[in-house]
């Protein structure tokens, strides 16, 4: 994890740290780039201390990432802050995903039913909910770590729908595919997502294994 800030972001950051700038990333407002510029310094951190010769992350299909050959990983950031996982893959197409997301204001909350969450995942939470905005920024993050981590194996994107939140425990939040997403990932398949609360953040992360 690395923290920055935006009001002290320049394009020429991009040279200094020996980053390349995508043309799409170029193109963008200084807000993207230096989100970019964070979480692609932060992957040749990470690449660095696991001994794996630093490559440029590229952008791939749907935005995903372009890890080394036999490595996966995943990058999100919010705000000030960036992180990003990487592990060897075990197996073809395997994935992870990492997600950090600032709580949802309550006045967008309604905004999210039929959206991101259905009535009946909502009544899954559990019956003494005392901060509905961080379990329903829990649930979008996590669905978000799931897109992340299954994408090597569905290379398409579905909807935060095609999953159903079940229940949830101190650690772990379980989910549920309503959808067939490829000829492995199929309605009825479970897998569960990590969490952790930080301050007005939230955490997730999932892997592909998690769902088989």
């Amino acid at each position: 994890m690395v923290q920055f800030d935006v009001q002290h972001y320049s394009p020429m950051l991009f040279a200094k740290l020996g980053i390349e700038m995508p043309e799409a990333i170029r193109r963008a407002v200084c807000k993207r780039q230096a989100e970019f510029l964070a979480g692609r310094y932060l992957a040749k951190k990470v690449q660095m201390s696991l001994g794996v010769m630093p490559i440029e992350i590229a952008i791939g299909d749907s935005r995903a990432p372009v890890w080394p050959s036999a490595w996966t990983g995943s990058i999100s950031h919010n705000d000030s802050l960036a992180i990003c996982a990487m592990t060897p893959q075990s197996y073809e197409h395997e994935g992870v995903g990492i997600d950090i997301e600032s709580l949802i204001d309550v006045d967008r909350l309604s905004e999210m039913k039929g959206v991101v969450v259905t009535e009946k995942e909502l009544a899954a939470l559990p019956s003494n909910v005392q901060n509905l905005s961080g379990l329903m920024t829990l649930l979008f993050s996590a669905k978000e770590s799931i897109f992340k981590a299954l994408y090597p194996q569905v290379k398409r994107y579905f909807d935060f729908l095609d999953v159903a939140f079940l229940r949830m425990d101190d650690q772990w939040l379980y989910f549920e595919l309503n959808t067939k997403l490829s000829d492995t990932l199929l309605p009825g398949l479970q897998g569960k997502v990590y969490y952790s609360r930080m301050d007005e953040r939230v955490l997730t992360f999932t892997r592909s294994e998690y769902f088989i």
